[in-house]
């Protein structure tokens, strides 16, 4: 049995993380999906798109929502309060992903390029499989959604409209 690892901030949740997700959940047996959450940052990058803040809580119902109907795609919060910013934070933030997801992790997803020695430093067992990093299937990204949220409105997931 195969598993997989897809993280994210989710500010907001868009086409292109579903996309991402789903086909990560074909790749492996169980997928966990892991909503991430340093409660000052995601409030400061709130505030500076003047976006209203959406909490932990909040992002991982989105996501559950969109997923209930997918048996293999399991779906967890991590609160990143007290973990130093990265890159400083990598060591403290795998443990605390290793101790809620509890399984040896096969493979992680992603669409950062940056994010690959990290990785395979805190994650030597695992393959980190990156996906579409220049954003050619679905041309979108959170940061892009907040800098221009009524242009980029209708990328957010249905269940965070």
């Amino acid at each position: 049995m195969t598993t997989g690892l897809f993280v994210g901030k989710f500010l907001p949740p868009h086409k292109g993380h579903k996309k991402a997700i789903l086909d990560a959940s074909k790749n492996c047996d169980k997928l966990f999906v892991i909503v991430c959450e340093s409660i000052e940052q995601c409030k400061k990058l709130c505030k500076d798109a003047n976006i209203p803040y959406f909490n932990l809580k909040t992002k991982t119902n989105w996501i559950k929502q969109e997923f209930k109907n997918n048996n293999n795609i399991i779906i967890l919060s991590l609160d990143e309060s007290g973990i130093p910013k990265m890159p400083f934070g990598w060591e403290e933030w795998s443990k605390r992903v290793q101790n809620l997801v509890n399984e040896k992790i096969d493979f992680i997803f992603g669409s950062e390029l940056d994010y690959a020695s990290y990785y395979a430093k805190y994650f030597p067992n695992s393959k980190y499989i990156i996906q579409d990093a220049n954003r050619e299937q679905v041309n979108i990204s959170s940061t892009k959604i907040r800098q221009n949220l009524k242009q980029n409105f209708n990328f957010i997931l249905d269940s965070a409209k």
